[in-house]
């Protein structure tokens, strides 16, 4: 049977962009997600693959840190199919709940809801454990699955930071933390959760071994391979002295090692002074992009980056030990890393010179053969032009090379940029950011998830109401001007969601005179999925099927996707697109 859905497609380029009546619901100073008695915080976020956002968090309104949902619509509504105060994701309160919920972590489940990842306390024998729910797109928690929400691993020791990524087919694979094997131990395993509410069982029960090799490892991070399962990295001390460095492995969605890949993993940097905090992108080919904070210059910290291949080998063209990205300031650190959409990354963090306390968010574009972009500034562009302490950056792709970045200010604002593909900073933002929220209480730790036509939305904790709540924001270009529009950068998104398998999509936009067009296909993690060309096209409407495979012919997992359309078009028309 045929499936039908209907989604906005924004065909464009150039012209004033209208604002939507919808955007303009957000209130000024954000949306609350959730303002119950007692304290909300650690908020982590994802898409709802129509332009809005789910948003979860740590939750003190009741004795016991409990972890809660809220759903926030693109027009900036909470979903009154939704609980005022956000879904807990426990169906019914535990017989025994010794140590309650903490540090949500959250995916889409590429149907409207999402899957959360939690730290769970409830057992005094197996102490901290690793469990995960379903929020179906309607609030309601997945019968299917445990109304006490499933163990991904409830072992011995203690399993915590809990990391996830979509597994392509409504599932999702989990690392964290483990030290299960006892003393000092503190080793990385995994494990995949299927759709339907049990975890995989081809995979070892309470969790695959990702790393556990002699010393520690600590402050994994994850992100999909785009085939099923996941690449994790890592800081590892297993060296002598304990020195940290930054080690990634490649695991498949059957709970094996990928081939090429070493026994307790790749080792990406083991440069000497110690390596940290790193993070990951998607290379769009099974391997990703890594960055970290070095500290292989005597008295000073910079951001490094390296390419690790999806057979499990670093990339020859990237120098030993990885492309230093930028060492202009004297103390760099915190980075965060999204892709470009063609096998490079855009990376921003925070950083200062020991002259001075101000500390400022910067970014900075590697391209896929390693080096970094010279479009863009040498020690990577300051987004801001604020003298105050900025920290905290998050990053979300902008679907169109560039990105957009969040921060919170002197721990009370919290501020929003975007840096074009170009290395510009969008001249629709004001050059210091976009302010999201500025009222005199403590407003920070943002967490931000890509929405089509080049936005965003952040969520972040707020202390307007005299304890700390859950607030939200959308940034669009549109609304960054705040006074009816902008010009849009020289590509259109359009979201496409969700995507039934064995079916077609049928992209239609319009073209002010004839020329050469072509559309890229992009997944939420700004990952290049397909590329559509269509070459010389006649004025008017045009359509391009898209027959939902991937550049080598597979298949694409049921998701969000943005779809880019560059041509010489003028004008900007919003037209509704039939999937088929």
């Amino acid at each position: 049977m045929k499936k039908h859905l209907w989604m906005v497609a924004a065909a464009a380029i150039g012209s004033a962009l209208a604002i939507s009546p919808a955007w303009a619901v957000w209130p000024q100073s954000g949306r609350g997600a959730c303002e119950a008695t007692g304290s909300q915080q650690q908020s982590a976020i994802t898409s709802d693959g129509a332009g809005g956002a789910i948003v979860t968090w740590q939750d003190l309104r009741t004795p016991t840190s409990i972890i809660a949902a809220q759903h926030l619509r693109a027009d900036g509504e909470l979903d009154p199919a939704w609980p005022h105060f956000g879904r807990a994701v426990l169906g019914q309160p535990l017989v025994n709940p010794d140590g309650g919920e903490f540090l949500p972590q959250i995916v889409s489940d590429g149907a409207g809801g999402a899957i959360v990842v939690f730290i769970d306390g409830r057992s005094a024998v197996t102490e901290l454990d690793v469990y995960a729910q379903h929020i179906l797109a309607n609030s309601t928690l997945d019968p299917a699955w445990p109304a006490e929400a499933l163990a991904v691993s409830a072992t011995v020791g203690q399993q915590e930071a809990p990391v996830v990524a979509s597994d392509g087919a409504g599932g999702a694979i989990v690392a964290w933390i483990d030290t299960r094997a006892g003393g000092n131990a503190e080793d990385i395993y995994a494990q995949h959760v299927l759709v339907t509410g049990v975890v995989d069982p081809a995979w070892t029960v309470n969790g695959a071994p990702v790393c556990t090799a002699t010393g520690t490892h600590i402050f994994p991070v994850i992100v999909s391979d785009g085939a099923g399962g996941a690449v994790i990295t890592w800081s590892d001390e297993r060296g002598s002295p304990p020195v940290q460095d930054i080690y990634a492995q490649r695991i498949l969605g059957t709970g094996v090692i990928a081939p090429g890949w070493p026994v307790n993993g790749r080792v990406v940097c083991g440069a000497d002074g110690g390596q940290t905090g790193a993070t990951l992108a998607a290379d769009g080919v099974h391997g990703a992009i890594l960055s970290w904070t070095d500290a292989r210059t005597p008295g000073e910290v910079h951001i490094f980056a390296h390419h690790v291949r999806g057979d499990g080998t670093l990339d020859p063209v990237w120098p030993v030990d990885g492309r230093l990205i930028s060492g202009v300031a004297n103390n760099e650190s915190r980075p965060r890393i999204v892709s470009d959409g063609a096998g490079g990354a855009v990376v921003a963090w925070q950083g200062f010179t020991l002259q001075t306390t101000v500390i400022n968010i910067f970014a900075q574009h590697v391209r896929s053969n390693g080096t970094v972009d010279p479009a863009w500034p040498a020690g990577g562009r300051a987004l801001s032009s604020a003298n105050r302490v900025q920290t905290h950056a998050e990053i979300a792709t902008d679907g169109a090379g560039g990105a957009i970045v969040a921060w919170d200010e002197n721990t009370t604002d919290v501020f929003a940029q975007h840096v074009l593909a170009s290395g510009a900073l969008d001249p629709a933002y004001p050059e210091r950011g976009r302010p999201l929220c500025t009222l005199p209480s403590q407003s920070g730790d943002p967490a931000i998830v890509a929405t089509p036509g080049a936005g965003a939305i952040v969520s972040w904790t707020d202390g307007r109401n005299g304890n700390v709540d859950i607030f939200a924001m959308q940034v669009q270009e549109a609304l960054a001007t705040g006074v009816g529009g902008s010009t849009p950068p020289p590509v259109s998104l359009i979201s496409a969601f969700p995507n039934p398998a064995s079916a077609s999509m049928t992209l239609r936009f319009v073209l002010p005179g004839s020329g050469s067009a072509s559309v890229a296909i992009y997944d939420v993690t700004g990952r290049r999925v397909r590329t559509l060309v269509s070459g010389t096209r006649p004025a008017g409407e045009n359509a391009l099927a898209w027959d939902l495979r991937d550049d080598s012919g597979r298949n694409v997992s049921a998701g969000v996707y943005f779809a880019r359309l560059a041509s010489g078009a003028t004008v900007v028309t919003q037209k509704l697109v039939k999937v088929k």
